[in-house]
């Protein structure tokens, strides 16, 4: 019998073994060779995935029934990578190629513009939201987004702004993104640049500077908040403040799917000069 369970055991061992591949590596600039911290690592739509670290390494599992996908490492400022699961190595080093951005032509008016608020300014005690991380998942992201009225007149987006309900860190690293609407819900990204910031976690309101980035927008576009733990997150290591009614967009893996959140909505929004 001892033997029996001893070999039930061993087969198991290899069953999950073949179901799972283990990808290691780290995330380069092919021009300088410079690690690339913090690229979103996955597969597209399938809510699996991870992030690269500081010094630009990485690691992720991937089941079975992903053999058959394309891992896609995606950076700002960057060209997308692809690569077919079943090519990928046990070590795989990625070289990303710089992209070639064409500025846009910002127009200068003589109208005379005032400081507003656009978004959601204000929060209800009690509603919350935590990234909804498993247990098990690597280490990954969690990001909200939230649509951003523009109006009638172009906006030089001066400042973005979010509720801190609680937190169990001194400090957490955020990165602050901008999507074009598409009908409704994020699409692509609107601005191609890595506002990636550091921050001391206190409860209450929190601001990330925007004026040194120059970001201008003439259209409807979505304000992102994403959440970029420095290790396996603890599902209530960060809390973001809300308020009832409002509709937030979320996805809790790098790529995923975005997922719309009816029941209320995240505390944030962008100080603008209009």
């Amino acid at each position: 019998m001892k033997f029996y369970f001893t070999l039930l055991l061993a087969l198991a061992a290899s069953m999950v073994f073949a179901q799972e591949k283990t990808i290691s590596g780290t995330v380069a600039s092919a021009k300088n060779g410079e690690a690339i911290p913090y690229v979103n690592i996955g597969i597209r739509n399938k809510n699996t995935g991870t992030i690269s670290a500081e010094n630009g390494s990485y690691t992720l599992k991937l089941q079975q029934e992903f053999s058959e996908d394309t891992l896609t490492f995606s950076a700002i400022g960057f060209e997308v990578q692809k690569v077919p699961v079943k090519q990928l190595a046990t070590q795989q080093s990625i070289a990303l190629k710089e992209k070639t951005t064409n500025l846009k032509e910002v127009v200068v008016t003589s109208r005379k513009t005032r400081l507003k608020k656009l978004g959601i300014t204000g929060r209800l005690p009690g509603v919350w939201g935590a990234p909804m991380q498993n247990v098990d998942k690597e280490r990954d992201v969690y990001e909200y987004a939230n649509l951003i009225p523009v109006k009638k007149y172009p906006v030089e987006v001066l400042s973005a702004h979010f509720y801190l309900a609680s937190s169990k860190l001194d400090s957490a690293v955020f990165r602050v993104n901008f999507y074009k609407n598409a009908q409704g819900q994020p699409g692509e990204l609107l601005v191609e640049k890595s506002i990636v910031q550091k921050l001391t976690t206190k409860d209450g309101w929190v601001k990330v500077d925007l004026e040194p980035h120059q970001i201008y927008a003439s259209e409807d576009f979505f304000l992102g908040i994403e959440y970029l733990p420095e290790e396996v997150p603890n599902r209530f290591a960060i809390l973001m403040g809300g308020k009832l009614g409002g509709t937030t967009f979320t996805r809790s893996s790098s790529l995923g799917v975005w997922k719309e959140t009816v029941i209320g909505s995240l505390s944030a929004y962008v100080t603008v000069r209009q």
